[in-house]
């Protein structure tokens, strides 16, 4: 009996222990249940894992995961082959040559020069920079934003575009330039008394450094010694021709138009402006051109500062040249080198070169206006847990003499 019944089809085993389970039962049809019944579901539970695994084979979902896994392996070998590979390796070149520098050969471990006349360092007042969670009010009951606009040059136009783009209002918004307000455009006398009419901030760039020396010189009543572009039986302008570039020229022609109040609020533009802490951001630091990892910003050297593009590897030397390593590169390895309070992002302009360049702990404004590129803004908004950033930029005509354009190198 037990033979038989091990013998018997499901169906006829499950009626023999079940009663009331029959084909004619209204709700269980036995003859419908395929599986119960046909014999190729009918197969042995020992089969060998080659067969088990050839079975699998034959699913199409199954071949078309493994297809789907295999095009995966191959891509992300492709992307480490051709883009993560060579980051990664200069990526950890850059951090063996932070590791590596000697005491003696590193730049920075000297004194930094001291220059008369200049600003090294301020800090902006608590009061104009934004705050994340509960906002400090304003006059106008508007969030306080922070607006830090890159280089002018002289194109007021296109400043007015931009500020009124981002509806800047002074009761609640605080501007800041990050040097290069003055020279190759066409209104620079314009865009300095603009911008100290908002009670604006600025940093020095190597542009206002030019033109303050002249004037400097201007009013020194050193000897005249007219240059080979000058008329010696017109006006003596009383500067030494220290060089005979058409730079020195514009220098000095913006030199003898500004008045005693426009050179002294250039001259209290510092090298660095401090500032302070924003969440999201770390401490925030504006200057024109760049800083050099792993010096103390009273130790900066104001001519790189305001001045430096790009950076040697093994001596951390900075340099004015466009092509090289870029200081972004290296200040951002080494800022995430530091404990979290410790981290600064570095705002800048100066390099048109590369135009809106951002890396996490610097953010580059420079974006060409007086060549016909735009002008942009970032603009720095209180959050509930940390800062707003936004970029705003608008077109600018292209203001460059004819003359003008071999003096691009300088920025």
């Amino acid at each position: 009996m037990d033979q038989k019944r091990r013998g018997s089809p499901p169906s006829q085993q499950i009626r023999q222990n079940v009663p009331w389970a029959s084909s004619r039962h209204p709700l269980i049809d036995f003859a419908k249940n395929d599986w119960r019944t046909n014999p190729r579901y009918d197969q042995p539970e020992d089969l060998p894992k080659w067969s088990q695994w050839a079975a699998m084979l034959r699913f199409h979902r199954f071949r078309r995961y493994i297809v789907m896994y295999l095009l995966l392996i191959v891509a992300c070998w492709l992307s480490w082959r051709w883009w993560w590979r060579d980051q990664w390796l200069e990526d950890a070149d850059l951090k063996h040559s932070l590791d590596n520098v000697s005491s003696t050969g590193r730049y920075g471990v000297n004194v930094r020069p001291t220059f008369a006349n200049m600003v090294q360092m301020k800090e902006l007042d608590r009061e104009l920079v934004p705050t994340t969670g509960k906002q400090r009010p304003t006059s106008n009951g508007g969030e306080r934003r922070l607006i830090v606009v890159g280089d002018v040059h002289g194109c007021k136009d296109e400043l007015l575009k931009l500020l009124n783009k981002i509806s800047f209002d002074p009761a609640s918004d605080h501007l800041v330039l990050t040097g290069d307000l003055v020279k190759k455009g066409p209104d620079s006398i314009g865009v300095i008394n603009f911008v100290r009419g908002l009670g604006a901030s600025c940093v020095r760039g190597n542009h206002e450094d030019r033109v303050l020396l002249a004037y400097q010189d201007l009013h020194a009543k050193h000897l005249p010694l007219p240059g080979p572009m000058e008329d010696p039986h017109t006006e003596d302008d009383d500067l030494d021709e220290e060089s005979f570039s058409h730079g020195d020229y514009q220098d000095r022609k913006l030199a003898k138009r500004l008045d005693h109040e426009q050179a002294k609020w250039l001259q209290d533009c510092p090298v660095i402006l401090k500032v302070g802490s924003i969440e999201g951001m770390g401490e925030v630091v504006i200057v024109h051109a760049g800083l050099v990892p792993g010096v103390d910003l009273d130790n900066q050297d104001p001519f790189n500062v305001m001045n430096m593009r790009t950076m040697d590897r093994d001596t951390l030397f900075p340099s004015s040249r466009k092509k090289g390593l870029a200081w972004s590169k290296l200040w951002k390895l080494y800022q995430q080198r530091l404990p979290p309070k410790y981290r600064m992002t570095v705002i800048y302009g100066h390099d048109s070169h590369r135009g809106l360049s951002i890396y996490p702990y610097s953010k580059g404004l420079d974006t060409g206006c007086v060549r016909g590129g735009k002008l942009t803004a970032l603009v720095i908004e209180g959050g509930a847990k940390k800062a707003k950033q936004k970029f705003v930029s608008v077109k600018c005509k292209d203001h460059r003499l004819k003359s003008n354009k071999e003096d691009d190198a300088d920025d």
